[in-house]
């Protein structure tokens, strides 16, 4: 008695062959689908700012105030606390109030370091930054749900 494969027909190899380059014409059918989807999904996305909405601040010895917003609930405005004391220019946080959906920082800073971009970096969320005549900022987060009614400036 034979072995299995010396019983194989010719004509069935060919068959299998054939089914084996149509499934595989398929499927890199499918992979190129699925790439064009990707990128169509990546396109929607909101694109992180190319450039600071505002010029550079950089940090210099002394005490600045941030506001943030929105922060509806009380571990957001922990969060982003956290993020600021965490800034390589922030010696320290002086100074944090709160109120309806803003908190209101007053950070000691230290010489050198972009403020801003650092900010940028540490935000849990892409942000809009503002800077005041007086040289306080104001940070509006933009959270998954959208940004909220109140904006920057």
């Amino acid at each position: 008695m034979g072995s299995e494969s010396e019983q194989t027909d010719p004509a069935v190899i060919d068959d299998l062959r054939a089914s084996v380059g149509r499934v595989s014409l398929e499927v890199q059918a499918l992979a190129d689908r699925v790439q064009e989807l990707v990128s169509a999904v990546e396109a929607l996305a909101p694109r992180p700012a190319s450039a600071p909405d505002v010029p550079p601040v950089s940090a210099s010895r002394g005490e600045v105030g941030v506001s943030v917003s929105p922060l509806p609930e009380l571990a957001m405005a922990a969060v982003a606390e956290t993020a600021l004391r965490g800034l390589q220019s922030v010696r320290k946080v002086v100074s944090v109030e709160r109120s309806n959906d803003q908190a209101t920082f007053v950070l000691e800073t230290e010489d050198g370091g972009d403020l801003i971009s650092e900010m940028r970096r540490a935000m849990p969320v892409p942000i809009t930054v503002d800077t005041a005549p007086d040289g306080s900022l104001k940070v509006v987060l933009e959270w998954a749900w959208g940004r909220s009614a109140t904006s920057a400036g």
